[in-house]
């Protein structure tokens, strides 16, 4: 017997959308005074600082050839490690 295209992909597809909608939780969040602040907003910002801190003792030591990748990469990797570190 051969099924409907249309009943294929229902049958394939809603299992499969179940799995990949399974890490659509609840976001973390900060309540600051009253407002509620995503987390990975807080991570960012304290990236920011970090990267602006490294930069300092990284321009003592080395000279940066290209700091349009290096300041927006460094702030990706502290954002990231910072959300992996607290939130995961």
């Amino acid at each position: 017997m051969k099924l409907s295209p249309t009943f294929q992909a229902l049958r394939f597809g809603l299992p499969l959308s179940m799995v990949f909608l399974n890490g659509c939780g609840r976001a973390p969040s900060f309540d600051i005074l009253g407002s509620f602040f995503p987390a990975w907003l807080i991570c960012i910002a304290v990236a920011m600082a970090l990267t602006a801190l490294s930069l300092r003792v990284l321009n003592r030591y080395v000279e940066i050839a290209w700091p349009v990748a290096v300041y927006p990469g460094l702030t990706a990797c502290f954002t990231f490690a910072l959300w992996l570190a607290l939130f995961r």
